[in-house]
């Protein structure tokens, strides 16, 4: 109906948009610069000096009036990976990686395998597509429902996503798990999700040799501390790959996290020597004190633990209080309970100086 004079004109979106919730991240308009920032999973380590020189060095005599080219990190990429340029595709973080690929296999109607909770990016891309979610539930311990989930896969879902280690829950899946479902549904495509790859070690990355429906995601969020500069890729066979990347913008990835990218892999010994101290030094220290003050903890297997005290809201209010942010879980497998990502040992042992204080007042 045209509108009468005077009357502003509603434009008519999709249902599945209408029906969308946006993305409202905790402590939404929060200077969290201010804080112990442990409520992202995001690396509480600072910027290499080498990259912060790289970057100053590129802006000033390159300077950032050229489009980037994002397949030039590829190769590099390749190498880190242990397979050819053709096999990646460079995104704007992880979250893009996500999008190409549930854009490129989901239509309407449409069924994806997840167990759940898993990140919720998958389900919202999935919800504005206008495709159905088949979730499985993580059994109540937190491990992963392999039978449940093999039985439905059984029922041919369009798209089967793994994400291991999964977030929120920190759950590995087996990655002759991921290999039999491969196998066994050749025609399927099997999403693996790998952005804590660097805290576990373990990739499906060598399954795309024998499996050509694998393909695996991953960020340099985490581990390389460029969480700001959004970059990530997604590996595949060369032949799947060159379809997904289609469905990528050409200048989608920006030029200078094609250059924090580039030095950061570069220089590994600093990301793994991060990773030694959080999950050498700095988790377990976390783990066993929550054990010893009798808190339920659920380690996982990534850079953050679940933890299920006896007043959640109450703990996550004085650590805010504190300086420090945790992020609150409402999955229903996961009420009452708090995810914080795992900082350095400093970092670490001011975390448990303020719970020590907030437990003073309160029972665990």
């Amino acid at each position: 109906m045209t509108p009468a004079a005077g009357e502003m004109a509603e434009l008519t979106f999709r249902e599945e948009v209408r029906d969308a919730t946006p993305y409202v991240p905790d402590w939404l308009g929060l200077d969290r610069s201010a804080y112990l920032r442990l409520d992202r999973n995001e690396s509480t380590r600072q910027l290499s000096d080498e990259v912060a020189v790289g970057l100053a060095e590129h802006v000033r005599k390159r300077g950032l009036f050229s489009y980037p080219e994002p397949d030039r990190l590829a190769g590099r990429v390749g190498e880190y990976c242990a397979v050819s340029a053709d096999s990646v595709v460079v995104t704007n973080g992880s979250d893009q990686a996500i999008d190409m690929c549930l854009r490129g296999f989901l239509g309407a109607g449409d069924r994806l395998l997840v167990a759940r909770p898993e990140f919720s990016m998958f389900t919202h891309i999935a919800d504005l597509i206008g495709a159905a979610i088949d979730g499985v539930p993580y059994a109540d311990d937190l491990s992963f429902p392999y039978d449940a989930f093999w039985a439905a896969a059984r029922q041919r879902p369009e798209l089967i996503v793994l994400i291991n280690p999964n977030n929120p829950t920190g759950t590995p899946v087996d990655l002759d798990f991921i290999q039999r479902v491969a196998a066994e549904y050749p025609d399927i495509p099997v999403i693996v999700d790998e952005a804590y790859f660097e805290f576990t070690g373990v990739t499906a990355v060598p399954l795309i040799r024998t499996q050509p429906n694998v393909i695996v995601l991953r960020t340099f969020s985490k581990a390389f501390a460029l969480a700001g500069l959004r970059i990530g890729y997604l590996v595949a066979r060369s032949a799947v790959a060159t379809q997904l990347k289609k469905l990528r913008n050409p200048f989608d990835v920006n030029e200078l996290a094609l250059v924090a990218a580039d030095i950061q892999l570069s220089r590994l010994d600093e990301v793994h020597a991060h990773v030694d101290e959080i999950m050498g030094r700095s988790k377990p220290m976390v783990v066993d004190f929550f054990r010893r003050v009798g808190v339920p903890v659920f380690p996982g297997a990534a850079n953050f633990v679940l933890a299920k005290p006896a007043q959640c809201a109450d703990a996550i209010a004085y650590l805010r209080d504190s300086g420090i942010l945790v992020r609150s879980t409402s999955a229903r497998l996961l009420a009452g309970m708090f995810r914080m990502s795992i900082g350095t040992p400093t970092e670490m042992t001011e975390f448990v100086r303020v719970y020590e204080a907030f437990l003073s007042g309160h029972d665990s």
